[in-house]
Order: structure tokens, then C-alpha cells, then sequence
């Protein structure tokens, strides 16, 4: 890991330790604390993408991987009718209807909510139990829980990710870097999958679409899709992503003003595709 790279993740808030818990309560209890938001937003923007590629690709149910998957939130909210705020009650309240630890009342939730049909969505993350509430209660079909920072995919992974049609994201760029994003695409090349991914700053994207420029994808940042992601979580923090974003030349004004750390949105295509 480079000296920047160490620098960047150091600055920023560590939720790590509601990351790979058996239950997601307090995954989102630290989230809703700080505001976090960067998946509601992004849910029109990844429908946008999935509608366009649905109709390229309309002989199957479209597949997703979710780089940074956890508890399967993204999977959540673009399988069904739901917004993070109908998750973060159903999760934190006293009497939310996923507030118990009875995975049967947790299908249940889901089952209710009739999740499509027509997406296969495969976790992607270290976060081993995370991964595995998310499976079993119907949120991904499949879980890759190996850590692409440092290692290779086996047999099964490569399996579980063939035919891929989009990869996305929406915060773990910078904790998972260009290696681990290589070797997903390296896996799933032969389909010529989108990538669309939400960069919170100061982490930028540069390393991720040179790769991917050499797959043949053609990598586009779209301001006006610039999203927030959450509070800040302290003044040591604000100062420190700001430093950061100085350092780099990123224009820091919504951070200064707002309060919220915002994320960049970037897509990229295959070259044919022209998107």
C-alpha cells in the first residue's frame, strides 16, 4: 500500500468493527449516526444503468457484482421497493421488523417485498458473515469473500462471477484498490461488463480506469452525478479529508459548505458500447 493510500484511510472514519458481525443491526446503527446516504442516492442513478443494459441484454436475468457488498444493502435497495430509510427503521428501531435476530423473520422481510427476478446479484467482500446473512436471506445468490487486496480468486469465485453484465460500487474505492478491481474485471472480461462506481474523496479513480483502459473500457466522471455519502465524523476528520483533497486539487467547496463527504461517480464501457 502506498504512503498516500495509508494517509487517505487513516483520515477517514473506520466502521470496520460493524462490518462482519452476524447481524446487521449495528452496521446500520453507525451509519445512520453519521447520516450516511451514498447507496439511496445511488440506487436511480445503478437503475438508469440497469434499464439501458436490460435492454442490450434482455435473454437472461442481468448480473451484478457488488464490490464491497457487506450486508447486501445495494442488493436490498435495487431488488425491492425499498429506500435507506425504510431499511435503517426496519434495522434500528425497538420494534422494526428486522430488529430481532431470527433469520426467519429477516426472509420473511424480503419475501414480503417480492425482490426481482429478472437481477442476480453476487456480494463481493471479505466481510465473511456479512456476506452470509446477505445469502441467506435471498439478498445475493452467490458470495466471493476473498480479499482481492491480496489475493487470487479460486475456482469457485471465478465460477460465481462468470457473465457478468455490471460491476458496481458505491464507497469501498480506496479500501479496495486498483488490485482488487483488476482482478474482478480479469474474471469477468469475457462479458463485457459496465463498471459503474461511486468514489467517496479524497480517494480518486484514475489507477482503476487506467486498468480498465486496457480491457477496452472507456471511462467517463460525471459531475453532475457527484453524490453525498455521509457526515463528517468529527473535526479531525473534516480537516484531515480536506488536507487530503488540497493535496490533490480536488475541488473541496460542497465538503466546506456542507458538512458531508460527497462521492464521484464514474462509469465505464466497453468501447462498442459507446455509452
Amino acid at each position: 500500500m502506498s504512503g498516500s493510500e495509508t494517509n487517505m484511510r487513516a483520515a477517514k472514519h473506520d466502521f470496520s468493527p460493524t462490518y462482519d458481525q452476524p447481524w446487521p443491526q449495528a452496521y446500520y446503527l453507525a451509519h445512520l449516526a453519521l447520516d450516511y446516504m451514498i447507496c439511496d442516492r445511488a440506487k436511480p442513478v445503478f437503475e438508469t444503468i440497469i434499464t439501458r443494459l436490460r435492454r442490450q441484454r434482455p435473454d437472461r436475468p442481468l448480473k451484478i457484482v457488488d464490490i464491497g457488498a457487506s450486508y447486501g444493502l445495494n442488493a436490498a435497495l435495487l431488488s425491492a421497493p425499498l429506500t435507506l430509510d425504510d431499511l435503517y427503521a426496519a434495522y434500528t428501531l425497538a420494534d422494526g421488523p428486522l430488529a430481532s435476530q431470527s433469520l426467519e423473520d429477516h426472509e420473511a422481510f424480503f419475501t414480503h417485498h417480492k425482490l426481482r427476478e429478472d437481477l442476480e446479484i453476487v456480494g463481493l467482500d471479505p466481510s465473511r458473515q456479512a456476506l452470509r446473512y446477505a445469502r441467506d436471506v435471498g439478498l445475493i445468490g452467490a458470495a466471493v469473500t476473498a480479499n482481492l487486496e491480496t489475493e487470487e480468486l479460486s475456482p469457485a469465485d471465478r465460477e460465481a462471477l462468470r457473465d457478468t453484465d455490471l460491476i458496481i460500487s458505491t464507497g469501498c474505492v480506496g479500501y479496495a484498490t486498483v488490485r482488487t478491481f483488476k482482478r474482478v474485471y480479469e474474471a469477468t472480461a469475457a462479458s463485457r461488463p459496465w463498471v459503474a462506481s461511486f468514489a467517496m474523496h479524497p480517494f480518486g479513480y484514475g489507477d482503476i480506469a487506467a486498468m480498465l483502459a486496457g480491457f477496452g473500457l472507456v471511462t467517463t466522471e460525471c459531475p453532475h452525478l457527484r453524490q453525498r455519502q455521509r457526515r463528517f465524523s468529527t473535526a479531525h476528520e473534516r480537516a484531515s479529508i480536506l488536507a487530503l483533497m488540497a493535496e490533490q486539487g480536488m475541488d473541496d467547496r460542497l465538503e466546506r459548505t456542507t458538512g458531508y463527504i460527497y462521492a464521484a461517480f464514474h462509469l465505464s464501457t466497453p468501447r462498442e458500447d459507446g455509452a
